[in-house]
Order: C-alpha cells, then structure tokens, then sequence
C-alpha cells in the first residue's frame, strides 16, 4: 500500500467531521464564542522516547497522553490532534494497524478525535509529533506563573514511579509491574485539571521532574519554593532505597501529574476533592517572596540538583 491507502484504511476512521474526510489541505473548525483555543505539540522518537519493540498500541497510547497532560497543565478540554508519523517502511505492515488501535482506543476514553497530518516514510527510526488543541473558557487557563506569595505546593498521585519503571524496564519481577505500566501509559490528569481550575493560581505537568518543574512555577511567578522532602508522595518499594526513590522523583520525570499552587483558604476543598475523585492530592510546600534562590527543601540537608530529564 501506498501513502494514500495507509490513510485511506487506517487513518480515516479516526477522523472529525472537522477533518473533512482528509479530502483537503487543511481542516476547519470554529470554536465556541466564550471560548479559547489552547495549542500544544510534543515529538516522541524511537530510541530517545521508547525502546521500539514495545506494543505499537501503547506507543500510539502515550504519544497521545503526553500531549493530553499538556493540556491537563492549562485546564484545558481536549478536542482534536494532528498526527505526523514517519516510518520505515519495512516497518509499516506490523506497526501502523497496533497503532491505530491503541489511537482508537485513547480517542473514545479521552473523548477527543483525529483532524489531520502527515504520513511519511523515515530511514531508520520512527518519528510520532502530535499537536493537540483544546478548549478553555475565555480567561480561565492555568499558568505557570501565577502563583501569589503564601500559596501552598500541592500535587497529585504519587512521583517517581515512571523512572523507577524504565530503571527496571526489562525486569521479569511483578514487583516492578506498576511501575513498568506508569512509564508506557501516564494518566493524563485531564478531568482533574478542570475542577482545579476554579481555585489553582498557577499550574505544570511533571515532565522533566519534581525539581525541573517547581522551579519552572517559581521563577515564572517571581517567588521562591519551599518542598519539604518528608511531603512528597513516594511509592513504596522495599527492595530498592529510599535515597533511588526520592531521587526518582525529583529528577526522574514522565510522572505527568499536576503541580499546582492554590490559596491556604482552599485546603479542606482539595481534601474532599481527593476523596471524589480518588486521586491523592498532597500538600508538599508553600511560595514566598524571593530569597536567593527559586527552590530550596525543607527537612534535609541535600540541595537541589540541576540534572534533572533534558532534552537534549
């Protein structure tokens, strides 16, 4: 099959009205009148981002979840995405059609379909770019610099599990199982963020580590954050040491829950929101105005690093 096939028997299934059947350039869609257009776009490539021999369904499930988080750290409803997906093409026949399952799949649970992109062929590895667009009441999105000295420093679920997954990827223990499933399916917070919205001043998903990403709220907002280590929610894993998991999650990354900062007067709202919806919600520090540094810890003697998850 050529190019236009492959879109044809696979792709177009996926499609929005919007999309116009992939007939034409470009899609068209009109948003509602009180609301705006919220934009985001993350690339995941073989042998940087997955391994490669991994199921193409959860390849297609976390490109796909990793830009729903993005949108989760705005508040924002997702909508439509464009998928550009280069390929080798003796790849193809046993890659694409898992991977538009898992598509599929990720589509009808997070309620948002495909409107376009590009299918092309690559020399070696395979290239997953994906543009997400939601929706957000006019002025209501979630920034990371709006957090106000005396906020407090919530997040949600628990950190480091995803590091501690790929740290232990090809492990044939169960003990590692959770952990293993974090890694290749994150739970974009998507629902969550938009009850959060009405009481969070500024917000992130955690993508690149707890201390990364503090530190982005912070300087973003002019402050200083304060974390006290004995607050973060850990998982509990006997057989490795607390020190492995601490620092998985402070530098390890791809956790994507939410960090976020809310006025003290909120607290007992997010203790009962926690109970609703089942998701833990931990307070772990607190803003202030600047003092010679964006981040410091509280209850330990160890400084922050800067190596956290790069990019490049």
């Amino acid at each position: 099959m050529n190019e236009f096939d492959l879109i044809d028997k696979f792709f177009k299934p996926l499609v929005s009205r919007e999309a116009r059947n992939l007939n034409d350039d470009a899609a068209i869609f009109r948003p509602k009148i009180k609301n705006e257009i919220v934009i985001s776009t993350d690339s995941l490539v073989e042998g940087i981002h997955f391994f490669g021999h991994e199921n193409p369904s959860d390849i297609a499930k976390k490109s796909l979840r990793v830009n729903l988080s993005d949108m989760a750290a705005m508040g924002a409803k997702p909508i439509f995405y464009n998928l550009a997906l280069n390929i080798p093409k003796h790849k193809v026949h046993k890659f694409i059609p898992k991977f538009v399952n898992g598509l599929k799949e990720d589509q009808d649970t997070f309620n948002l379909k495909l409107i376009g992109g590009d299918l092309t062929s690559s020399l070696k590895h395979i290239n997953i770019t994906i543009t997400i667009f939601g929706e957000i009441p006019r002025g209501q999105f979630l920034p990371r610099g709006g957090a106000k000295n005396g906020d407090f420093l919530f997040v949600s679920g628990f950190l480091g599990l995803s590091k501690i997954g790929l740290d232990n990827f090809f492990s044939k223990s169960n003990h590692f199982k959770t952990a293993r499933n974090k890694y290749l399916l994150p739970e974009p917070r998507v629902d969550l963020s938009i009850l959060l919205r009405k009481i969070a001043n500024c917000m992130i998903d955690i993508s690149d580590g707890l201390v990364q990403d503090a530190t982005h709220l912070a300087e973003k907002s002019n402050l200083s954050v304060e974390i006290d280590i004995n607050k973060i929610p850990l998982p509990n894993f006997k057989s490795l040491t607390h020190e492995i998991i601490l620092n998985s999650a402070l530098y390890g990354g791809d956790d994507y829950e939410l960090l976020f900062s809310c006025d003290p007067s909120h607290e007992e709202f997010l203790k009962k929101l926690s109970l609703k919806t089942n998701i833990n919600l931990t307070k772990i520090g607190f803003f202030e105005n600047y003092k010679d540094r964006f981040l410091k810890f509280k209850n330990t003697k160890i400084k922050p690093k800067k190596n956290s998850f790069a990019h490049f």
